[in-house]
């Protein structure tokens, strides 16, 4: 049984977020086609937790963290005898702790690693960093992308496009198969108004104060859910403010958000940046048949919600935009119907597992080879 070692910052139950949620569905969809799937990262702690799907994940304890990305002296000095433990080595970039080390030890082993998003923060910093990830990139046998918009906008992959992939992420339907009931609370709290659903980790790129500015004029509520570095910061707009029409609702159960997802009237993702290079609620939202909106980045955003077909794209940072798009939503039900059933066979044709999956598995079977 063939082992693939996934490489990243963080992973689950420490943090939860897209990236990790990629991750999973990942190694999920290997595992039950007969690799053997682990994945290593940094935590709080060196310790070891396996799934019920069978994923190992090894933490190794965080030693500092530096403008997010943390390292690890236990990982540095693990990095070897993870690379001779396994027959694959798949990446996620960016972790630059990963990259430098990647590129201080010998190629011993088939290498991919999945682009998942440019680097967005510390620019001055970027510069510098970059001679770094071109040698990088060079060393991988395989660079997958989430979309060609993602490619066309991310100038230094260009001379790499003989060994890209496009593979977009896809849904692990697992995750929402078999769930229990959702909290009772859920139906007590949701009201009679309809609501837009906001699901991620609370951080700079995903455009909340922009949402928030939105809720001031919209004729429905804004339901957003998640924790993150702006937790505090929007709890005190939202009782500052006086917006009762801004629910902050934390972290929730996979019971409770498909709840959420089912009873939304659209699922909304503001994001202002690039940073935001597919938007995995943008998927969820496609698989329970929402109407989406998001904003038109130049990433795969605008390729998982295609606008006036599974909803609507406005431009970034706009709160009015945001504002004039959820009332249409909120005041049209045909047009609702109408993104509703496009959502299905868009989802359908395009991000399920049978979809993509099987392109990862096809390109471990041939690096393998």
């Amino acid at each position: 049984m063939p082992r693939v070692t996934h490489v990243f910052k963080t992973y689950f139950p420490e943090t939860s977020g897209g990236m990790e949620e990629a991750i999973r569905q990942y190694a999920v969809h290997a595992a039950a086609r007969g690799f053997d799937v682990q994945v290593v990262c940094v935590g709080s702690a060196d310790y070891t937790v396996t799934s019920q799907q069978g994923i190992s994940t090894q933490f190794y304890k965080k030693t500092w963290d530096f403008f997010s990305n943390p390292f690890s002296v236990s990982f540095a000095r693990a990095y070897a005898n993870i690379c001779k433990n396994t027959d694959l080595l798949h990446f996620h970039f960016p972790w630059p702790t990963a990259e430098i080390l990647a590129l201080l030890h010998p190629k011993k082993k088939p290498s991919l690693v999945t682009f998942q998003c440019d680097i967005h923060k510390m620019l001055p910093l970027k510069k510098m960093y970059l001679p770094l990830v071109r040698r990088y990139l060079q060393k991988m046998d395989c660079i997958c992308v989430s979309s060609w918009p993602l490619y066309n906008n991310t100038p230094y992959l260009s001379p790499f496009k003989h060994k890209i992939r496009q593979i977009p992420l896809f849904m692990n339907e697992q995750r929402f198969a078999d769930l229990g009931a959702a909290d009772p609370a859920m139906a007590v709290s949701a009201g009679k108004k309809p609501f837009a659903l906001f699901v991620g980790v609370l951080r700079w790129y995903k455009g909340l104060d922009i949402l928030v500015d939105a809720a001031k004029n919209t004729c429905g509520d804004i339901r957003i859910v998640g924790t993150g570095p702006l937790f505090e910061k929007l709890a005190a707009r939202i009782r500052n403010e006086n917006l009762t029409n801004v629910y902050l609702m934390g972290f929730q159960s996979d019971a409770n958000l498909a709840w959420l997802i089912r009873h939304a009237r659209m699922v909304v993702l503001p994001s202002i940046t690039a940073a935001e290079a597919f938007g995995q609620v943008l998927l969820e939202g496609l698989y329970f048949q929402k109407p989406l909106l998001s904003t038109s980045l130049g990433t795969g955003t605008s390729v998982v919600n295609r606008h006036g077909y599974t909803g609507l794209v406005v431009r970034p940072g706009c709160s009015r935009s945001l504002t004039l798009a959820m009332n249409t939503l909120f005041g049209d039900n045909a047009l609702c119907k109408q993104f509703s059933r496009n959502a299905q066979h868009h989802y359908a044709a395009h991000f399920t597992p049978a979809a993509q999956g099987k392109k990862y598995l096809e390109i471990y079977q041939s690096l393998l080879n």
